[in-house]
């Protein structure tokens, strides 16, 4: 059976989306996690490898031609946009600089994975 990567990603892509514009809970945190410095930017970074890397795929199937370029642009267009909307009002979440720059480094590992394996 045949993996498709068009449903991965897209799942992975709405997983991403939810996760981030939820509102946070703190109590809702495991404790043993609790203690982890800057764990939430390891979580940043991991969630945009993996959408750029799974994109990366999903366009490979589909023959699209630059998909490199086209993963950068759209991932981090997201990660930019959905930190300008966790600022607005609507949504009880913080902009964070730094959560742009763990999207975007995860973005360039997943591209990276993608060219060489």
């Amino acid at each position: 059976m045949r993996i498709k990567w068009k449903w991965i990603w897209a799942i992975w892509l709405v997983t991403v989306i939810i996760l981030s514009l939820m509102p946070v809970n703190p109590s809702m945190q495991p404790r043993m996690l609790s203690g982890i410095k800057h764990l939430d930017k390891v979580v940043h970074f991991i969630m945009y490898l993996v959408l750029s890397f799974t994109m990366l795929k999903f366009l490979k199937e589909k023959k699209v031609r630059h998909s490199i370029w086209w993963v950068l642009l759209f991932c981090i267009i997201l990660g930019v946009a959905i930190e300008f909307i966790q600022n607005t009002k609507m949504i009880n979440r913080n902009f964070d600089i730094a959560d742009i720059i763990a999207n975007i480094i995860g973005t360039f590992v997943g591209a990276i994975i993608f060219r060489y394996i």
